[in-house]
């Protein structure tokens, strides 16, 4: 699979500066400079990987990424968007090592990881190899719960009880109708094998050990829901990505808190070169064919000055196996 990187977008402009002189400008607008919300901290007795140890939660350096963050996302900031639409149809493969990469999680990507063939690998090497960020969106956590474990094992679950109740109702009335039987037991047997997983034992296990693992391990923000209220309805209205296929504004507030925890580790100090955001989403409002937006390249790169990616978990894998 082919995916675009941001490497050639033209990185000029006064509006491309450092994240971390961003940040500052933001909050010397409030008259506050604002401090590091974050400090790489020290390898675990088991040999994980350096994480980032959250400080005490500073007000003024807060405000600061949440302006920054607004002005990116409202347009007050300089965003090259034609720069990353050149470069989405002329892609290239990024060379940025692994280790530079900060590595952001989308909600549907959870319990897939806990599925996944390559699952022992990927989260020991989360767990142990990976020093650069490791974001949790806030808002993925909440759509982990509400659209992923909860309904979708509710859904299963109720799917088979009331078939085999019909299958019942079958086998009273005429044995003729065995034939529709087999095709609808066909069909509940590729769901259960494409969402079975969710309420399988042997996965939860995984996915406990998954989710133990980020919360060791992974920086979790939230932007101010009210605050960028507005900004998440101008964009939808103006079909600017991500979440404009939705109904709701999640997808919007996981590229948001993505965003915001990418500012929060480098100004804590963390280094990267380049960002990977793990997805299946593939509607078009994310990315087309694996390339994604063009905007959401333009913004990482206008906030971070950094190459933007969305992967699959075979492609981390993939990576993951390069390295180790």
């Amino acid at each position: 699979m082919n995916n675009a990187t941001s490497n050639n977008v033209d990185a000029a402009g006064g509006a491309q500066t450092a994240a971390g002189d961003q940040v500052s400008a933001a909050g010397a607008q409030g008259g506050t400079a604002p401090v590091a919300l974050g400090a790489v901290g020290a390898c675990s007795e088991g040999g994980s990987a350096a994480r980032p140890a959250l400080a005490p939660l500073d007000l003024a350096a807060e405000a600061g990424i949440h302006h920054h963050l607004a002005a990116l996302l409202d347009r007050q900031i300089r965003v090259e968007t034609l720069d990353a639409l050149v470069s989405a149809l002329k892609p290239t493969v990024s060379n940025v090592p692994l280790e530079r990469t900060a590595i952001g999680l989308d909600a549907n990507v959870f319990l897939r990881i806990g599925n996944h063939a390559k699952s022992s690998d990927i989260v020991d090497y989360l767990r142990a190899k990976h020093v650069a960020p490791l974001i949790l969106p806030g808002q993925s956590v909440q759509e982990f719960w509400n659209n992923q474990l909860q309904a979708v094992d509710t859904v299963t679950t109720g799917l088979k009880k009331k078939f085999e109740d019909v299958r019942k109702e079958f086998a009273k009335v005429d044995q003729h109708f065995g034939a529709y039987a087999s095709q609808i037991d066909g069909l509940l047997g590729q769901f259960s094998s494409e969402h079975g997983h969710i309420y399988d034992e042997a996965t939860v296990r995984k996915t406990v050990s998954l989710l133990e693992m980020l919360q060791r391990s992974a920086i979790v923000p939230y932007t101010p829901r009210l605050m960028f209220r507005e900004i998440a309805a101008q964009r939808k209205k103006t079909k600017t990505p991500p979440g404009f296929k939705d109904e709701g504004d999640g997808d919007f507030f996981i590229w948001a808190d993505f965003l915001k925890g990418l500012l929060q580790a480098r100004q804590g100090g963390q280094e990267f070169d380049h960002v990977v955001l793990l997805s299946y989403d593939q509607k078009v409002d994310w990315s087309r064919a694996g390339l994604p937006h063009p905007i959401l390249v333009a913004e990482v790169r206008a906030l971070l000055n950094v190459s933007f990616e969305i992967w699959t978990l075979e492609k981390l894998a993939t990576q993951i196996a390069a390295v180790t």
